[in-house]
């Protein structure tokens, strides 16, 4: 049995015969296992990580929006922009990715009517999006391309 044949090696004993075919691929296909399972966890671990990391700088970007929205507020200044590709005013989205030290890129999706109140951002970075929505909270999810299609190949 094998488990006598490594017993056997442990504690010293030479006299024991060569493992068999069978064994060798019991014992090949268990290490197998044992790196799949361990590789598996620490991608599920790696992501889940990333994805809290995401949260907390989305609840850092919507706190910074907030604090910057109150200073254009009280300035006279226009917040939010619809026509530019973030969503907000001119210089705005670079304040609000310094004041909350974000490494990611923010977004404004939907804005109040008064012009000032956050109602959606998001925040991207690297393959990991956090989604702040006024009324629903939070949500982060992975973001990965499947299919890349250019238009020149299709035409």
């Amino acid at each position: 049995m094998l488990s006598d044949r490594i017993g056997a090696k442990v504690r010293g004993f030479q006299d024991a015969p060569p493992l068999s075919m069978a064994e060798k691929l019991l014992l090949a296909f268990c290490a197998a296992a044992l790196v799949f399972v361990c590789l598996a966890g620490y991608t599920e671990l790696d992501r889940q990580g990333k994805a809290r990391a995401a949260l907390t700088q989305v609840k850092a970007a919507q706190l910074a929006a907030r604090a910057v929205s109150a200073q254009c507020y009280s300035a006279g200044t226009p917040f939010a922009d619809q026509s530019t590709h973030d969503g907000f005013a001119e210089g705005i989205a670079g304040q609000i990715e310094t004041l909350g030290a974000l490494p990611g890129a923010v977004t404004l999706l939907q804005i109040s009517e008064d012009g000032y109140t956050v109602e959606q951002l998001l925040y991207a970075e690297g393959d990991m999006r956090a989604l702040y929505d006024a009324e629903t909270g939070y949500t982060v999810w992975r973001a990965e391309q499947r299919i890349r299609f250019d238009r020149s190949e299709g035409a």
